[in-house]
């Protein structure tokens, strides 16, 4: 043992240089990282290949030192790659997605801090709330009647149900769901925003769940699935605690809301916005287990930027991030059931007369379609900036969605999955702004507060104000694909207040992740995932180097036909993931009619 630690002391510089070469070699290793096909060694056309380096790095190690220095080293340095590379690859972020089951959490974070500044907090009382709110808007969707649960539930939630409705009563379906049981539910963690406190829930759960159409047949769909989804509740912090999940009473009032409540979440008798968060939580987003961990990055990025947009904020006491995405939501919406009706008047008080001109062109060459499935998986806050005398916000959409056409009496699919798709939503205000004295998003005018009727109308029919003016509120002023907003936040650089690099915007998610959601898309493409499929997924997760024990929320996913077509921006990571999945339809030897019609609609929305 003396004539080792006598070794070390002599050799310590010399020990220590080839400390720093191995961790500079074992971080560079990522760097040499690609993917190639179903594990092969094909390489990006970018740079050389990282194995020639770092064996030109063992070799010239091994003859410069000393024996036996230099079997400890090379030995060392071997181990220390493959250990370093085993690891890399299983920090992929889809091994934290949670399927059919749900972790308990020991430290909530931010539930200290809450239970501080609000001690009479009651954890019980308020999951009990959100398995009511759970029961009953699953009821509510199944009757296809949102107005039993309009009082808790925001705008832009209202919308993304009253949507999917509108397309469902095109295709004359209805989504029977039975045998619903609720297995967990979880506070995940706490946040502040503005005035608002928000509160992520994570509900566990299981039910039958049918689609049937009237009239297209080739439409239905039947399924059990156990899923996790995560439910977030804004309340203001200054809220008057009240209760609105155990009464149809006006918090305010007392007077009946059993009366049907649509677009205007509003007391009949004295005004009162019954999900303005004053009086009890409201649920403002719905987000998928795979969803909400892959877009938590992009969260906590976004989290940053809010104490960086006061000087957006200033005219605004009660500007909120959760209150700005859910407009965006809105109005996303209304923008999309225009495009289905071709009837751009729909979205014409949401949107500023430039991006009306836009849109308008836009949809005259467009094909008609209707959404078999439209859901907004994620609305995120990722830039501010001042332009033109106004306050610019920039908002990531990930939205899901199937299409259909309707020809000759049949329902035909232009999506054989259900394909998701990230947009960045800009909206504009003006910075000499005045107050906001109500929201057009919940059909109130924002200069006088009046009432506004559903109608095409653009000026308030009490003050005769521009509805759709940047003048009280924010208006959508474009909608960018994340190539575009990248050019045009390269132009404007200069102008951003705050902002979440676009570079970053998929970050999290690597090209083997696409891939392997999207091989289990195509192993289930025939409506069928059996032991033997299950066991190719998992064979296939190890190969690509996942923790076999983690990926189970993936493949429970997958099973339950829950997982959504995804495709990076970059055409080349596209053209790797499309070859992997030819690969995978052909794995036992016969590629079925829906797998080849899967790859034949990814080539032509992808490649083409």
């Amino acid at each position: 043992m003396k004539k080792f630690n006598s070794f070390l002391l002599r050799n310590q510089h010399l020990l220590m240089f080839i400390f720093i070469v191995l961790i500079a070699t074992l971080v560079s290793t990522d760097m040499y990282a690609r993917m190639g096909g179903a594990g092969g060694g094909s390489r990006s056309s970018g740079g050389s290949g990282g194995g020639d380096g770092i064996g030109a790095l063992i070799f010239y190690l091994f003859m410069m030192l000393p024996f036996p220095l230099n079997w400890i080293v090379v030995i060392a340095l071997v181990v220390g790659i493959f250990v370093f590379s085993k690891l890399k690859k299983q920090g992929s972020i889809l091994n934290k997605v949670q399927g059919s089951i749900i972790p308990g959490k020991k430290d909530v974070k931010g539930l200290a801090a809450y239970k501080q500044l609000h001690p009479d907090f009651n954890e019980e009382q308020f999951v009990q709330k959100v398995s009511k709110a759970f029961t009953d808007i699953q009821a509510a969707w199944s009757e296809k009647d949102i107005s039993k649960v309009r009082r808790f539930i925001s705008d832009g939630m209202y919308q993304r149900v009253n949507t999917q409705f509108k397309m469902m009563n095109i295709l004359k379906q209805k989504n029977i769901l039975e045998k619903l049981e609720i297995k967990s539910v979880i506070i995940d963690k706490i946040e502040t925003d503005g005035v608002f406190d928000v509160i992520h829930v994570g509900v566990y759960a299981s039910i039958k769940d049918k689609f049937v159409s009237e009239s297209y047949a080739n439409l239905n769909s039947a399924s059990f699935e156990e899923f996790v989804e995560y439910w977030s509740f804004i309340r203001k912090n200054s809220a008057v605690a009240k209760d609105m999940y155990n009464t149809y009473n006006c918090p305010n009032c007392g007077g009946d809301l059993s009366a049907n409540m649509g677009d205007m979440c509003k007391c009949p008798y004295c005004g009162t916005i019954t999900n303005s968060g004053e009086y009890d939580w409201v649920l403002a987003e719905i987000t998928q287990a795979d969803d909400y961990v892959t877009t938590s990055h992009l969260h906590d990025m976004s989290n940053t930027l809010a104490n960086k947009v006061e000087e957006i904020s200033d005219s605004d006491s009660e500007f909120a991030v959760q209150n700005i995405e859910d407009k965006a939501s809105n109005g996303y919406l209304q923008i999309e059931t225009a495009r289905v009706m071709k009837d751009p008047k729909l979205m014409r008080r949401f949107v500023t007369d430039e991006y009306y001109n836009k849109f308008e062109i836009e949809i005259k060459s467009a094909s008609h379609f209707v959404y078999n499935r439209i859901f907004l998986n994620d609305v995120t806050l990722i830039g501010a900036l001042q332009k033109d005398n106004k306050n610019i916000l920039a908002l990531s959409v990930k939205s899901s969605y199937q299409r259909v056409v309707i020809n000759g009496g049949k329902a035909q699919l232009l999506d054989m999955a259900v394909t998701s798709k990230n947009e960045v939503v800009m909206m504009s205000k003006d910075i000499l702004s005045g107050q906001n004295k109500g929201s057009i998003y919940a059909h109130q005018c924002p200069s006088c507060g009046g009432t506004i009727s559903d109608t095409t109308d653009l000026n308030c029919p009490y003050c005769g104000s521009q509805i759709n003016s940047t003048k009280n509120e924010w208006i959508i002023s474009d909608i960018m694909s994340q190539n575009d907003y990248l050019n045009y936040f390269r132009e404007n650089s200069n102008l951003f207040i705050a902002n979440v690099n676009p570079k970053k915007f998929d970050a999290m998610y690597k090209v083997r992740d696409y891939a392997f959601n999207n091989i289990l898309i195509m192993i289930a493409a025939d409506g069928v995932f059996d032991a033997e499929e299950i066991d190719f997924a998992k064979k296939m997760a190890k190969k690509w180097g996942y923790a076999p024990s983690k990926i189970e929320g993936m493949l429970d996913m997958a099973v339950n036909n829950q997982l959504v077509l995804r495709m990076p921006e970059d055409r080349k990571d596209r053209e790797k993931i499309y070859k992997l999945m030819v690969k995978t339809a052909a794995v036992d030897g016969n590629v079925s009619p829906e797998e080849q019609a899967l790859l034949d609609n990814v080539r032509a929305q992808y490649l083409s």
